[in-house]
């Protein structure tokens, strides 16, 4: 089963930055956000299907539990995220590991993640690094 756990609810819910979000849900008046990761126009990229198949929000995102502001953790070049494509074993994690923060990949990762794709249903014929992929 998919884990749900709004980020806010758990971490920094006490902080003035949080205290801004949940005014802004009470008045209605949207925040005006400083985008930390703003992939170009032409590259699709989609939360909820790399979380369903097992990349953990660290991963991507860092341990964001210890940065008082948050900051970009990875480059997110495309030679990045084809690293992850071409070899997705060594990413994914069990379902109840999706966020947690401080997960370290088992020795034995290159095995379970093998597994991991059996059980995400992730394709590996190619089709990951295929550029329509990403670039719609």
């Amino acid at each position: 089963t998919r884990l749900r756990r709004p980020c806010h609810s758990q971490l920094g819910h006490e902080t003035p930055a949080v205290a801004l979000v949940r005014a802004s849900l009470t008045n209605g008046k949207p925040l005006r956000w400083n985008r930390v990761n703003d992939l170009p126009d032409f590259v699709f990229f989609n939360h909820s299907i790399h979380v369903n198949k097992g990349v953990g929000c660290s991963t991507c995102h860092g341990e964001i539990d210890k940065m008082p502001l948050t900051w970009r953790a990875q480059t997110l070049y495309m030679k990045w995220c084809l690293e992850c494509h071409r070899a997705p074993q060594n990413y994914v994690r069990p379902p109840d590991q999706i966020y947690n923060l401080h997960w370290q990949p088992p020795p034995d990762q290159a095995k379970q993640g093998a597994r991991l794709i059996q059980q995400y249903q992730i394709e590996t014929t190619g089709r990951l690094t295929n550029c329509s992929v990403c670039h719609r």
